[in-house]
């Protein structure tokens, strides 16, 4: 995907692949407290995740969503990671 300047690198990672690389230009999560939203230059983020649904928002304006079981989350440098063990 081009390059954006309203987005930033996310990568979904489970143990058996990566379900997702790309850019997006935000990622909404579950976390242990409560649901919350990651954009462009955010700040250091490292989150413990909950079961729940798991929403991108894409350059191009459309969506993804799935929900996961439970994992991570780590922001740093316009790059994040979510790790989970299962996607659904």
């Amino acid at each position: 995907m081009a390059q954006s300047d309203k987005g930033f690198e996310l990568d979904i990672v489970t143990p058996q692949k990566l379900h997702f690389s790309g850019q997006v230009t935000s990622v909404t999560a579950p976390g242990l407290d409560g649901l919350f939203q990651v954009m462009k230059n955010h700040a250091p983020l490292l989150a413990a995740l909950k079961k729940g649904p798991v929403r991108l928002a894409l350059g191009d304006k459309t969506e993804k969503s799935f929900s996961i079981k439970d994992g991570f989350f780590e922001v740093s440098g316009n790059k994040a990671i979510l790790l989970t063990e299962t996607i659904s």
